[in-house]
């Protein structure tokens, strides 16, 4: 490290997201950024940068950026899926600036701290909240003396004394599309396989007057998507109802990404969140309450279905998570929890194999509980007692279909009544599509396939099963795949804002508004209507327009 005096300081920030998208701002960076640009004493003596990379590049080449930039000091934002890539690209870094101060932060820093200042190619790491304890290290290193740390437990912070990076101009929301809006800090729920599990308990909340002012900055630059930071938004009713009153009022063209609590749901909150264009995030993680209750966390079904159906009433969009993996759960455990998730309808599910991270509660308990999982970055479980590493397998297979067929697939709209139709409980769906896609696309599961793709695949795949296990209502095979065609022309024409031409066998309205409900009975019922259509964006939505006569009889085809 280079000692002595300094007059200015070239400060780095090395950061990396999963992927590029509306996410991938370097928020938690910048935050650190914004202090240190904020505190007096130190205008004019540093400057500040921000090297933005991905999880999948490669380490030489992130750490050229961050070395053209000659850092005194190298800041690492680190994170579960970027802390090998970012320690990688620091060793590198100090090869050619054998001087530079490493300092290691962010998350996965928090969580093992001695680890980074040990043998993680750290000088210092920081355990906590990094605005504060930065600003320390800079001005010592201004002032010549040693940086403190090795370990630094930074104190928690007052929300209030923080600038804002979207709005002092670290950040430009018009690059990434999205943004993140900060509300809160500290959770007061001690779920074991979170990182909240061991940190503050205690709501240290924003002023919404400075949310306010960050949300017409969001307007001004075009963004289309928000991500609320508040892992709790409907723990306290009022807060959350003021909140939602500045959405309208402050960002009333941006969509919101919010996380709640299912327990706490209350049927005023719904109807509330049904007043902004939102998507809801809730944590299912089992539907096993044995298994929840290994994981901190209590856990009553039919309580948890009861406020879902308060979502569904006021139509709020919401989408639901799933762990496999857990201790005490198995692989025919796991699939009633996936039964029991796509039962509810959400509009999309995300499913994930649970990652034992350092810091948690789960992690120190990992040992006794049998977990066996990678001690590195992203800390996976590899096998724990009733869920082997083939259970494990099959699991992850089911998760990445589920992935295609139903969140990527869209299929939110025809998937409970094809799975009434057919007979099969929801993860017997999802396992014989897998296996579809294994003999068919197994590439299909990649990122990036258009929806238009992703339909084919969904009509190849019910049209054999169809064959292979006829429903006995005549007509219910066709009204069931015009169902797919109708519900994915609609949605693209929604999100992408493209045209769809189909032949179907029925008007698309009447599809849309009773094959939902009960598909045998619709096409025991509604008139046959054999026509061609096109389903395009409208200005008060997608809207459908008939264009032929389209083909005649049983097995209308687009």
């Amino acid at each position: 490290m280079i000692e002595g005096k300094r007059d200015m300081l070239s400060i780095v920030f090395l950061t990396a997201a999963v992927e590029p998208g509306p996410r991938a701002a370097p928020f938690g960076a910048a935050r650190v950024a914004s202090a240190l640009d904020a505190a007096p004493d130190l205008a004019g003596r540093i400057r500040v940068s921000i090297v933005e990379g991905l999880a999948g590049d490669e380490p030489a080449a992130l750490a050229a950026k961050a070395a053209a930039l000659r850092p005194d000091l190298l800041g690492l934002s680190l994170y579960s899926w970027n802390s090998g890539l970012l320690g990688a690209a620091a060793a590198i870094v100090r090869r050619s600036r054998p001087g530079v101060l490493v300092i290691a932060g962010g998350p996965d820093a928090s969580a093992d701290p001695e680890r980074w200042a040990r043998d993680g190619g750290a000088d210092v790491a920081i355990a906590g909240e990094g605005e504060e304890a930065m600003i320390g290290i800079v001005r010592a290193m201004l002032r010549g003396d040693a940086a403190p740390g090795p370990v630094i437990r930074a104190p928690l912070l007052d929300p209030a004394s923080l600038s804002s990076p979207w709005l002092d101009g670290t950040l430009d929301a018009s690059r990434w599309g999205g943004a993140a809006l900060e509300l809160t800090r500290g959770c007061p729920y001690r779920c074991a396989f979170c990182f909240e599990s061991k940190g503050a308990a205690r709501l240290r909340r924003f002023p919404l007057e400075i949310a306010g002012r960050e949300l017409a900055r969001f307007e001004e630059a075009g963004v289309e998507e928000v991500f609320v930071l508040d892992p709790t938004f409907n723990a306290d009713s009022r807060r959350m109802a003021e909140s939602l009153r500045l959405f309208a009022e402050r960002g009333p063209n941006l969509r919101y990404l919010l996380e709640l609590r299912a327990e706490l749901l209350t049927a005023e909150q719904a109807r509330l969140l049904s007043t902004v264009d939102c998507s809801v995030q809730i944590g299912l993680q089992s539907a096993d309450p044995a298994v929840m209750e290994t994981m901190d966390r209590k856990f009553d079904p039919d309580l948890f279905a009861r406020k879902i159906r308060l979502l569904d009433e006021e139509g709020a969009i919401f989408g639901l998570d799933l762990i496999y993996g857990l201790p005490g759960d198995t692989l025919p455990g796991f699939k009633r929890s996936l039964d029991y998730a796509l039962s509810l309808g959400p509009n999309h599910l995300d499913v994930f194999r649970l990652a034992v991270l350092p810091g948690t509660a789960l992690y120190e308990r990992a040992s006794g509980l049998g977990l066996e999982r990678d001690m590195a970055a992203p800390y996976l479980v590899r096998s724990a007692p009733g869920f082997g590493p083939e259970d494990l397998a099959e699991a992850e297979r089911l998760a990445s279909s589920t992935d295609v067929l139903y969140t990527k697939g869209r299929a939110v709209m025809w998937f409970r009544p094809v799975a009434v139709l057919a007979k099969a409980r929801p993860s017997t769906l999802v396992a014989r599509f897998a296996d579809y896609l294994d003999a068919a696309a197994p590439g299909a599961r990649a990122a990036g396939v258009p929806h238009r793709r992703l339909e084919e695949l969904q009509l190849g795949f019910l049209s054999a099963m169809f064959e292979e296990r006829p429903p006995k209502a005549p007509g219910a095979a066709d009204a069931a795949l015009d169902l797919v065609r109708v519900s994915g022309a609609w949605t693209r024409a929604l999100a992408e804002g493209e045209t769809t031409e189909m032949d179907l066998g029925w008007t698309p309205d009447d599809v849309l508004d009773y094959a939902t409900a009960d598909i045998a009975e619709f096409a025991a019922e509604a008139p046959r209507a054999p026509g061609r259509w096109t389903c395009s964006p409208g200005p008060d939505g997608p809207r459908f327009r008939k264009t032929g006569a389209g083909r005649k009889g049983p097995g209308t085809r687009r």
